[in-house]
């Protein structure tokens, strides 16, 4: 490599391949095993994104339970501790933070109940010892599709501490009633669909500027980048050459 310095503002760097036994000039390889190494490690990466989305949607997904209009509908909640009903505080709501049912120090505590589920809505008393907290909600309306969560929480003295977090997605059947699409399974496809898009776009533009490169080592062209700036003082011009100097 020849260094000169050029008195100017303007920099000229031009990087050319290095000079092959022959005559002529022959391309740098980096630039292609670049494209190639970051092709390579795309892949992986592509593949740990829609493994993570789809393990997300599966894993944190409401359970589907499905009803018929007018009739009842249980929706499940089974408590996997061992801390008494006393001490435990139960409430099911909607995602509105709409109270469905709530129970605490081993009553029924109604007074913030939404209107709309009055009388509407019922535990297992018989079964709470045993961990059943499901709850059955009668007269079944097209207002009642949401996305319901069982939260339990235990006394630890004068304070409550969330145990347990359970998500149940109602969908009610019927004449003349829309059925809500889940949403877990919407958001799943959509993050599918946008990392397949992104992937196909990114390994597109690699696969290009490999053929570039495969285009100019058969036209025996060096690849070649210019780059230009403003120094303020002098300019430099890196050559590769044959080893003579230019002034």
């Amino acid at each position: 490599m020849i260094r000169v310095r050029i008195p100017g503002k303007l920099c000229v760097q031009i990087r050319s391949g290095e000079r092959g036994k022959g005559k002529g000039m022959t391309p740098t390889p980096r630039l292609g095993q670049t494209g190639h190494s970051s092709q390579k490690l795309l892949a992986p990466l592509l593949l740990l994104l829609l493994l993570n989305v789809v393990a997300a949607v599966s894993g944190d997904s409401p359970v589907p339970v499905s009803g018929f209009l007018g009739e009842q509908v249980v929706l499940p909640c089974t408590y996997k501790g061992n801390v008494p009903v006393s001490d435990l505080l139960v409430i099911w709501r909607t995602e509105k933070e709409e109270i469905l049912y709530e129970f605490v120090d081993g009553n029924d505590d109604l007074a913030q109940q939404d209107p709309r589920f009055r009388n509407r809505a019922n535990l297992f008393k018989g079964q709470l010892e045993q961990g059943n907290w499901s709850v059955l909600i009668s007269d079944l309306r097209e207002t009642d599709q949401d996305v319901y969560q069982c939260w339990i929480q235990k006394r630890v003295g004068v304070l409550f501490y969330s145990e347990q977090s359970d998500s149940v997605d109602l969908s009610v059947k019927g004449p003349g009633v829309t059925t809500r699409a889940r949403v877990g399974l919407g958001i799943g496809i959509a993050a599918v669909f946008v990392v397949g898009i992104v992937g196909y776009i990114v390994l597109k533009r690699q696969r290009r500027k490999q053929n570039l490169h495969k285009m100019a080592a058969l036209n025996g062209d060096p690849l070649r980048e210019v780059t230009m700036h403003q120094d303020g003082a002098a300019g430099e011009q890196n050559l590769l050459g044959n080893g003579a100097a230019q002034h």
